[in-house]
């Protein structure tokens, strides 16, 4: 990967499956955008589907969500992707990209296209300014003088072309550099597929880019049934962002239990007591003793996660 980009200039996507990450990738790849294939778990049909979570990426660029897609003019199954609002807006340079199929090893005065594009970005992001120029894709004058300056500060040879290791000097500081914004952001406790639930949405309501409910960039209509994959202390983590909790209702579930005796009927109702969760557990005595209760959010995910670590048997 930190072969292509140095060669390319152009920082590559990595395709890959989910359950091949877990098995096969480090955090050394974390920084490159993820394409993840997952068909498996996901009702895309409803209109919202996760790939899951990772240990390594927080979040993905594009997902693969079936192979049993349907074009109009294609006979027979395609894949299909969907991409992350957020990464579609970060390569919709709006440049034109003309003879830049084969981008070189230098940039220079004169070229253009999605590579300038993004070495512009990248000296935005070391500290370095391009207040006239900006990130049009042009490498004009003020972006000569810009990678001019870079090289005199960490002693390369001043050409004010983006070589080899103009390049390689960047890809490394470049790894360095954190964002604060997302530094400051309150933890997410990751539900994943297993303790995911479902929530509708009291109005039509924002969704965020940031987990402290800011950068609201789409809306999600009143009455729609949406799943949630994580929370916060005041948001629920959805696909590609973050609700408030205040603006949702989780939908009630109910969970039935199978070989229930007298002592673990006790315990369930301790811990529900002391969890001050508000749900009637409803117990049938006839034959295999057995039980049943109502409920939703976090008070479901922790009655399955009691259920799981106790190893009984329930039902949804």
């Amino acid at each position: 990967m930190e072969y292509i980009e140095r060669k390319t200039s152009i920082t590559p996507i990595l395709y890959t499956g989910y359950s091949f990450i877990k098995s096969n990738f480090t955090s050394a790849v974390a920084r490159y955008p993820l394409w993840i294939a997952r068909y498996s778990g996901n009702n895309r049909s409803k209109g919202f589907a996760n790939p899951g979570d990772t240990a390594i990426w927080d979040r993905w660029s594009m997902f693969q969500y079936t192979d049993q897609g349907k074009v109009n003019g294609i006979k027979g199954n395609v894949d299909i992707n969907e991409m992350d609002l957020d990464f579609f807006n970060s390569i919709n340079t709006g440049v034109t990209v003309v003879e830049n199929n084969k981008p070189s090893a230098q940039l220079q005065p004169g070229d253009s296209g999605l590579a300038i594009k993004e070495l512009q970005q990248n000296l935005i992001k070391l500290g370095f300014k391009l207040s006239q120029q900006g990130t049009d894709g042009q490498y004009g004058s003020e972006t000569v003088a810009t990678v001019k300056a870079l090289q005199e500060k960490y002693g390369l040879t001043s050409t004010g072309k983006a070589d080899e290791k103009t390049l390689a000097k960047m890809m490394k500081l470049l790894k360095g550099v954190s964002n604060p914004i997302e530094e400051s952001l309150p933890k997410v406790t990751s539900l994943g597929d297993k303790y995911s639930f479902q929530v509708k949405a009291k109005k039509d309501i924002g969704v965020y880019k940031y987990a402290n409910v800011t950068e609201n960039f789409r809306t999600i209509k009143k009455g729609t049934v949406f799943s949630v994959y994580g929370y916060t202390n005041a948001a629920w983590a959805v696909p590609g962002g973050f609700v408030q909790m205040k603006d949702v209702e989780p939908i009630p579930i109910t969970i039935k239990t199978g070989g229930l005796s007298k002592d673990m009927e006790t315990e369930f109702r301790a811990f529900l007591k002391n969890e001050g969760i508000d749900s009637e557990l409803n117990v049938h005595a006839i034959g295999n003793p057995s039980a049943e209760l109502t409920a939703a959010g976090l008070g479901f995910v922790k009655v399955k996660q009691f259920l799981d670590k106790k190893g009984w048997y329930y039902k949804q």
